[in-house]
């Protein structure tokens, strides 16, 4: 696996996501910003999220410039 640091506004999220975990961003973001990434936001050629939709939401909510 090959991980980069890309700015946010090329993450896109998947718009037919099932799962809503909104409740816990508050939580994944209060990590992000204890730990960093421990696990790198997965997307496919075209830069739309397979996994780490709830990570993605925190770094927005961090203002963050850039994720992996």
């Amino acid at each position: 696996m090959k991980v980069e640091q890309w700015p946010i506004e090329r993450v896109k999220p998947y718009e037919n996501n099932p799962r809503v975990n909104d409740g816990a961003v508050d939580a994944v973001a209060t990590s992000i910003r204890e730990f960093g990434f421990r696990q790198p936001i997965v997307v496919d050629t075209e830069g739309v999220i397979i996994c780490g939709h709830t990570r993605y939401k925190a770094a927005l909510k961090l203002s963050l410039g850039k994720v992996p």
